[in-house]
C-alpha cells in the first residue's frame, strides 16, 4: 500500500456493526500522524460521506485535533491572546497593546461572536459584526475590533484552522472628515497652565506639574507617570523613558516597558522644566520611586489622570482638548522652528515618520522656495514695452 501524504486520506470500508452502518477511513493529518475516523450512517453512502466530511473538516479547519470547525470562536480569541502575551513578554509588542486587545475582546468581540463555530466565521458575518460597532461605538471601537478579528483568523490560518483570513475583504472603515492635529499655541499654553494652576482640584490631582513635564517631553500619558527618580539626572537635564504604566487584570498598575524599541529614549529637558523638577524633589523628598506617584506613593493610573484633565477643563475654553494634545504641542511647535520630522519622531517615539506627520503634525504651506519663482511670472502683469531697435540703416 502507498504511504499517505499530508493531508491524504485512504480508501473507504463500510461494514456493518450491530445494526449498524459504519465508515472507516484513515488519514495522514498535517503533522505527519495516521488518524482513524469512524461515522455511523443510515446508509452505506451516508456513513461514507459522513466519514469523508470529518476527515475534511479536521484537515480544513484544524492542524491540531483541539481546532476544529466546530471549535468556538472564542477558545480561539483565548489562544491568539495567550499566544500575544508570549510576544510580550519577549519584547516583541506593547503591553498596552495587549491590554487594549484584550479589553476589547471581553467587552465587544466575545459577547457578539464567541459562541460562533470556526466553521460559521465567515466574511459576511464579520462585516455585519463589524458595521454594527462602527454605527453603535464610533470609529476607534471599529478599528481596534477589526484588528483583533484580524490577529485571531490569521493565527488561525497559521495553524491550519482557516484557509483564508476572512477579515481581509472587510468593507474599510473610513473616517468622514478627519480631524486636523491640533496643538496649543503659546497663549494658549499659558491659559492652559493658569487655569491648571487655579483649580484646587487640579492641584489637589497633582496636574500642573505633571502636565507641565508632559509639555517639556512630549511623553505619552503612561510614559509620564512611568518616570521614576532614578531616570532622572537633574545636574545634565536628562530624562531616561523606558517604561509605562498599564492596568493589567488581576494585577493592578504594572510597569511594562514602553511601547517600542524607539520608545525608549533618553530626552535632554528644558532649563524651565530642570528647575522645577528640582524644586519638586526638594519639596516632597524625592530620590527614589515615581516623580509623579499616586497619593499612597505607587503608580498613578494614566485612566484616572485623563479624567482628572477633562474634568478640569468643563466649562473652559479648552473643551477640545485632550491629554494627547499635549504631544501635538510639543511636535508643533518643533516643527515651526524648523525641526526634521526624523527630530520630531525621536523627541516623540515614533519608530516611523510616517506617525509624527500624519497624526501630529499639521499641514502648512510647503512651497516657500518656490513662490518667488511662481510669481515673477504673473500673467496678468503689465507687458514690458520693447527695446527701440532703431530705423536699422
Amino acid at each position: 500500500m502507498k504511504p499517505l501524504g499530508l493531508g491524504e486520506h485512504g480508501d473507504v470500508t463500510v461494514s456493518v456493526d450491530r445494526g449498524y452502518v459504519v465508515a472507516t477511513v484513515q488519514y495522514r493529518n498535517w503533522s505527519g500522524r495516521y488518524v482513524r475516523v469512524k461515522r455511523n450512517g443510515r446508509s452505506k453512502a451516508a456513513a461514507r460521506r459522513r466519514a469523508l466530511d470529518a476527515v475534511h473538516d479536521q484537515l480544513e479547519y484544524g492542524a491540531e485535533e483541539s481546532l476544529t470547525k466546530g471549535t468556538k470562536f472564542a477558545v480561539a480569541v483565548s489562544a491568539w491572546l495567550e499566544m500575544f502575551e508570549l510576544l510580550v513578554e519577549r519584547g516583541r509588542r506593547s503591553p498596552s497593546t495587549l491590554a487594549l486587545y484584550r479589553n476589547i475582546s471581553d467587552r465587544i468581540v466575545l459577547p457578539g461572536l464567541g459562541s460562533l463555530r470556526l466553521g460559521e466565521i465567515g466574511t459576511p458575518r464579520l462585516d455585519r459584526f463589524l458595521q454594527g460597532v462602527l454605527r453603535d461605538k464610533g470609529v476607534a471601537t471599529a478599528k481596534a475590533c477589526r484588528s483583533v478579528l484580524s490577529g485571531v483568523c490569521g493565527w488561525l490560518v497559521r495553524q491550519g484552522a482557516m484557509r483564508t483570513n476572512p477579515v481581509r475583504d472587510l468593507t474599510p472603515i473610513e473616517v468622514e472628515n478627519r480631524k486636523r492635529a491640533r496643538a496649543l499655541d503659546d497663549a494658549e499654553i499659558r491659559a492652559w497652565l493658569a487655569a491648571l494652576d487655579s483649580s484646587e482640584f487640579a492641584r489637589r490631582h497633582d496636574l500642573p506639574e505633571l502636565v507641565r513635564f508632559m509639555l517639556a517631553t512630549g511623553t505619552r500619558i503612561g510614559e509620564a507617570v512611568g518616570v521614576t527618580w532614578t531616570d532622572l539626572d537633574l545636574d545634565l537635564g536628562i530624562v531616561q523613558i523606558q517604561r509605562t504604566i498599564i492596568p493589567v487584570k488581576g494585577a493592578g498598575l504594572v510597569a511594562h516597558r514602553v511601547k517600542s524599541d524607539a520608545s525608549e529614549r533618553g530626552l535632554f529637558l528644558p532649563d524651565w522644566c530642570v528647575e522645577m523638577l528640582k524644586a519638586r524633589r526638594v519639596r516632597l523628598g524625592g530620590f527614589d520611586g515615581p516623580v509623579f506617584a499616586s497619593t499612597t506613593g505607587g503608580w498613578r493610573d494614566r485612566g484616572n489622570v485623563g479624567k482628572a484633565i477633562r474634568q478640569v477643563r468643563v466649562g473652559t475654553d479648552f473643551e477640545w482638548l485632550t491629554s494627547h494634545t499635549f504631544r501635538k504641542t510639543v511636535a508643533t511647535l518643533l516643527d515651526d522652528e524648523g525641526a526634521s520630522a526624523r527630530r520630531i519622531a525621536d523627541q516623540l517615539g515614533h519608530a516611523r515618520v510616517s506617525m509624527t506627520q500624519d497624526v501630529y503634525l499639521g499641514r502648512k504651506p510647503t512651497n516657500a522656495a518656490n513662490v518667488a519663482v511662481l510669481s515673477a511670472h504673473n500673467p496678468d502683469a503689465p507687458t514690458r514695452p520693447a527695446e527701440d531697435a532703431g530705423d536699422g540703416a
